[in-house]
Formats: C-alpha cells, structure tokens, sequence
C-alpha cells in the first residue's frame, strides 16, 4: 500500500469519526460543541488550574479560558479558589459536567465496540502493534513542532524559546540574563530544584518553579 492511500484512509477516518461523535452529541448534550465536550473529557475527575487545563489540551490560557467562561455559563463546571492560595482558582466538572462525561465516554466505548466487532483477536492485536508505532512516530515529530515548557525537556537539549510567561519581576530577570523570545538556549544540567541554561556562552541558573515560565521548541541537532 502506498502512502497515498495510507494518508486517504486516516483522513477518512477522522473524518468518520468526528462526523459520527458530532451527530451523536447532537442527539444526546444538544447545548455543547464538540470542542467543549474535548474540554469536559480533559478535566474528567479532576481539579485543575488554568494553566493545567491548557496545558492538557495543548491550546492557549486564552482560547482555554473562552472554552472554560462557555461551559461554566451552562452549568457544567464550577470555579473554586485554593484554601493554601486564594490566588489560585481551580476548575472542576459539576454534577451536569459528569453527566456530560459519562455520555461522552459511553459513546467512546460503544463506538469502539461497534467498529471492531468483526475483528478476530489476531487482526485486533495486530492493529494495536502496527497503531502503536505510529503513535510513537507521530509524537516524536510533535515534540519538534509542539511548544512545552522547559522543565520537560532532557538536559542537553537545545531549545528555541517561544514565550515567556510570569509577573513583570520574573520576565526582567529573565530578560537581564538574556532569555527572551526567539532566543535559542541549551539545558547544561536540571534536577529537582534548579535547571541551568547556556545563554550566549553564559551558564544561568534557574528555579524549576520560575522556569516554568519558559515555553520553548526543541531543536534538531
């Protein structure tokens, strides 16, 4: 097989796939898009910041705070500020929110279901097999185009950094130490407390807390 026709049957399945979940959500939550069910189904059982939410989903803090103002409008999720820090507000599904959840992952389970059901256990294995390495392809390429912040890179990877983010303090130290945007650094060292970055031939250490702050783009060798 080609890789034409391999690429003609992915799309087609994505397609599929989508076309069904949208009927079928149409049918089942009439009030919710399928871009805020993905929302409902990223915070699950859990309780999450803002900046965990985004980070799941892999979207901005704004286009994840828009999706998050939407659904608490409807009812489906609630806000709750942190007993330690009053700062920190955290964003968990309501009672109409798991309800939400649990249609969405029945759908998940029936469809599945239906899909595979003329599959022998041999084809199916196979299938997991084959998929498997093109998960493992597919996110070894991501890790090229996908910005993270830096504390999940490996030392001695180079780095371009996209963004900068924290309180004015934090954005002038890193600016003094010549981390700013477009800037490509390298991780020298990191451990649980402090990450070092070569920056323009000088070794700037860094705490894992702050350096959250720092997105970047892992650059080939």
């Amino acid at each position: 097989m080609s890789f034409e026709n391999v690429n003609v049957m992915i799309e087609k399945f994505y397609k599929l796939f989508y076309e069904t979940e949208e009927l079928i959500l149409k049918q089942g939550i009439k009030c919710l898009t399928t871009t805020e069910l993905h929302v409902v189904e990223a915070i699950g059982n859990d309780s999450l910041t803002m900046n965990e939410l985004s980070d799941r989903l892999g979207i901005t803090m704004g286009t994840a705070t828009v999706a998050i103002n939407k659904l608490n409008d409807k009812g489906f999720i609630n806000r709750k500020r942190s007993d330690k820090d009053r700062r920190k507000v955290f964003v968990e599904l309501s009672r109409k929110g798991l309800k939400a959840l649990k249609y969405h992952e029945t759908f998940h389970q029936d469809i599945i279901s239906k899909i595979t059901k003329n599959l022998s256990n041999a084809e199916l294995e196979s299938f997991t097999t084959v998929f498997g390495k093109i998960l493992t392809n597919l996110e070894n390429q991501i890790e090229f185009v996908k910005p993270d912040i830096i504390n999940n890179f490996m030392k001695g990877c180079k780095i371009k950094i996209t963004e900068i983010k924290g309180s004015t303090l934090i954005k002038k130290f890193f600016k003094e130490n010549g981390i700013v945007e477009n800037k490509e650094v390298k991780i020298l060292d990191k451990n649980k407390y402090n990450i070092t970055l070569l920056v323009d031939n000088n070794k700037v250490e860094i705490d894992t807390i702050d350096s959250k702050n720092i997105i970047g783009l892992l650059l080939k060798d």
